[in-house]
């Protein structure tokens, strides 16, 4: 199956792509790279630079890449600036 990991550069999606990779699915990780790291990407899953919140790219995405499931686990995810700017979160 092709799956899009919206934030797979984070920990937490950096994990589920690995997983998906092992049980023998195509990943595809689209992050825009603001919290998450190029680096934490696994070798063998596709990484696409973008930002959910650009509805064009996204939709592109999608289409071009024959993706059949998404798992989102993009997100502002940081416990000090959710407090700073709760508006944000």
């Amino acid at each position: 199956m092709r799956v899009l990991v919206t934030g797979g550069a984070g920990y937490i999606g950096s994990v589920v792509t690995e997983k998906l990779i092992a049980e023998g699915h195509e990943a595809i990780v689209y992050d825009n790279l603001a919290k998450g790291h190029r680096q934490a990407v696994a070798r063998a899953a596709q990484f696409i630079q973008g930002d959910i919140r650009d509805y064009d790219v996204l939709r592109a995405v999608l289409v071009e890449q024959e993706i059949e499931a998404v798992i989102h686990l993009a997100a502002d995810s940081l416990v000090g600036e959710s407090v700073t700017e709760p508006a944000k979160y």
